[in-house]
Parts: C-alpha cells; structure tokens; sequence
C-alpha cells in the first residue's frame, strides 16, 4: 500500500502548481491577518472597562489632590499675602520719605531767616497727609511790633512757605509781644 500511494501523479502543469500554491498562500496569508485583526479588536473591546476605571480613579484622585491644595494653601496664601501687603504699603512710605519734610530741616531754614528782637521759644510740626500741607507753628517773643511784622513778612516770602498766618490780637501789645506765627505749605528747603 505504500508503495500505491508514492506513484501518485500529478497531472496539473507546474505553472498550475505554482498559481494555486501563491493563491492558498495568499488565502492563508488574509486569514492570518483577519484572525489578527479581530484580536486586535477583542483586545482593544476588552480593555475599555479598565481605561475608564483607570480614568474614573485618576479624575477622583486629582479632585481630592485639589481639594486638599485648595484647603492647604489657603490659609498660607491668606498668610503670605498679609506680609506681601504689609511689606509693599512699607516700602510705599519709605519710598514718599524722601520726598517728605521733616521736622528738623523744618526748623532749621526757619532758625536761618535773620530774626533780630525776636526770641523764638518753640516749634510744633505736622508732616503733610494726602488732603493737607505741612504745617509749623512757631512761638516766641517779639520785643516790637515792627521786629514782629518784619519776621512775619520774611517768614511768608520764604519759597516752601505758602501761608504765615499770625492772629491780629498779637499786635495789641507794643512790647514783649508772645506770638503763634502757623506756617503752610511744603516746608521743604
């Protein structure tokens, strides 16, 4: 019987062969790649559940990730903030500091203007707000109403001197005359 089925002949020409050997090729070749595809395809269907688990965790866990940053960083922020300010409104007045009178520069131009009969006892002084000027009053003694007129003139004509108010009641004395000369303006020298 072996020997019966060794003499089997093949009775198709070679090219015949060979076509139907290239057609079952490419026949086992699409199956191959249909079976793959629908694989591809299962696998891909069966991994949807655990992509929107995944994604489902990872949008909870960044809400909490949030809500704990949120809470945190509040309170410091609210914190950091207070000192932000409180260092910039500092910053703000050292910065109008320069541009300020002070007090003793003040005094100083107003010791400079000549005052002969005059004795001055004392100096009060009102740094200048948003809404209002520098202000100074200056007391003492005139020992005449001429000396006190004349220092009253010298002390409005000064440039950073807007205004000498004196009260029209220190001139009822002729002598020994206490005065209050109230100076405006920027009493920047």
């Amino acid at each position: 019987m072996s020997t019966h089925l060794s003499e089997l002949s093949n009775l198709l020409p070679a090219s015949k062969v060979r076509a139907l050997r290239r057609e079952y090729f490419v026949r086992l070749i699409t199956v191959a790649f249909g079976l793959a595809t629908l694989l591809i395809i299962i696998h891909c269907v069966l991994l949807v559940p655990a992509y929107l688990y995944a994604h489902t965790q990872a949008a909870r866990e960044q809400e909490e990730l949030d809500r704990i940053a949120a809470s945190a960083s509040s309170a410091q922020e609210r914190a950091v903030n207070a000192q932000i300010n409180a260092v910039q409104s500092d910053i703000a007045y050292l910065g109008r500091l320069g541009s300020l009178p002070t007090a003793s520069g003040a005094i100083r131009a107003v010791l400079a203007v000549p005052h002969p009969g005059i004795t001055l006892s004392g100096f009060t002084f009102t740094a200048p707000t948003n809404t209002a000027q520098a202000e100074m009053t200056v007391t003492g003694t005139a020992s005449t109403r001429d000396a006190l007129r004349a220092y009253v003139a010298s002390l409005g004509q000064l440039s950073y001197v807007s205004k000498a108010d004196l009260p029209i009641s220190a001139y009822a004395k002729d002598s020994a005359i206490p005065f209050t000369v109230t100076l405006t303006g920027s009493l920047k020298p």
